[in-house]
């Protein structure tokens, strides 16, 4: 096993509830412990204060160098600080929105900090306050919204057709900018989800409406292998999958069936096999099996690696723009105004 592949699996045994306290002491109470590799990867998936939460409630800390837990003391300290206010923040979105008689769910990230599925809220980094609204009153929340402080808007610079979330709503006032979805997928791929089943089966938490639980990670999962190009580039979200198990989804039987019908499914959970015991009795097929074997090639292999993703990104990116370019007037007047406009 390669060490870029080590670290995957030090950072998935940390965060696991399944792995035994015991052997994971054993690893990183190693002298040649690379925490330097874990805080890199850590970091670039968002996980870094998960992966302090989790040491902490395993009472493991005492493991890590002592600038090192200083820094993600610190570190958690200001996610925690900014999760409180992030939490205050969807309280008044709520209360607003629930005013004007706005159907909405808050999704991802914060729809777990409103369902207090976090020990500590420091464990969860959060960006933009995810709201699926019904596609009939999506611009009139849109306007209740920017009327109430989030005034000032960011997106694209042409006309995005299709796009399932409208242009952000910031406040100068508040920390998190709003991100109002009528639809959760790429248009190719909505099918995937009932938006009209995912109302219905919402619940109340804390005064806060949210997915059921099966929707929460239907919703993650899709969105990570889809929106995210996790199935694309073969890849796990470390993030996405500590949600998944915090929601124990990887016990429900209808969801594991639902989403092992199709390969992004089935390439989900082959890499969540690989890293977590927790989806360990899941049965692999030959296509997930063939998942598998890449992944670990990938893994193993820098060159490979490297060398891969630059072709994957390039023609990833310039079959988008040519397609854009092709179907999208709006994008075609912004490339050739930028175009004669360097000229």
């Amino acid at each position: 096993m390669s060490n870029y592949s080590n670290t995957y699996h030090h950072i998935a045994d940390i965060l696991s509830f399944e792995t035994s306290n015991e052997s994971l002491e054993l690893i990183l109470n190693n002298s040649k412990f690379n925490w330097d590799a874990i805080v890199k990867e850590a970091s670039k998936y968002l996980v870094l204060t998960t992966v302090y939460c989790r040491l902490k409630s395993r009472k493991l800390l005492y493991t890590l160098p002592e600038d090192l837990l200083t820094y993600l003391e610190e570190l958690a300290a200001i996610n925690r600080n900014r999760n409180t206010s992030i939490l205050k923040q969807v309280y008044k979105i709520s209360r607003i929105l629930n005013e004007h008689n706005i159907e909405h769910v808050f999704l991802k990230g914060t729809a777990l900090l409103a369902a207090e599925r976090y020990n500590d809220l420091a464990e969860r980094m959060i960006g933009d306050i995810d709201i699926l609204v019904k596609k009939s009153q999506i611009q009139n929340a849109f306007n209740i919204l920017k009327s109430n402080g989030y005034n000032k808007t960011f997106g694209y610079a042409y006309e995005n057709k299709d796009f399932r979330h409208l242009d952000r709503l910031i406040s100068e006032k508040e920390l998190a900018a709003i991100e109002l979805h009528s639809d959760l997928l790429i248009k190719k791929h909505r099918s995937l989800i009932n938006i009209s089943e995912l109302f219905q089966s919402k619940v109340i938490v804390n005064g806060i409406a949210i997915p059921s639980s099966y929707y929460l990670s239907l919703h993650q999962i899709w969105s990570w292998q889809l929106n995210d190009l996790g199935h694309y580039y073969n890849f796990p979200s470390l993030k996405v999958l500590y949600d998944t198990i915090l929601l124990k989804s990887y016990t429900n039987e209808s969801l594991i069936k639902n989403i092992l019908i199709l390969k992004y499914g089935k390439s989900f959970l082959q890499l969540a096999k690989i890293y977590f015991i927790e989806f360990k009795s899941i049965h692999s097929n030959f296509y997930m099996n063939y998942i598998s074997y890449t992944h670990k090639l990938f893994m193993a292999f820098k060159p490979f690696r490297v060398s891969l993703n630059i072709i994957k990104v390039s023609y990833f990116n310039i079959r988008k723009r040519i397609h854009l370019f092709a179907t999208n007037k709006s994008y075609t007047i912004h490339i050739l105004n930028k175009l004669f406009s360097n000229k």
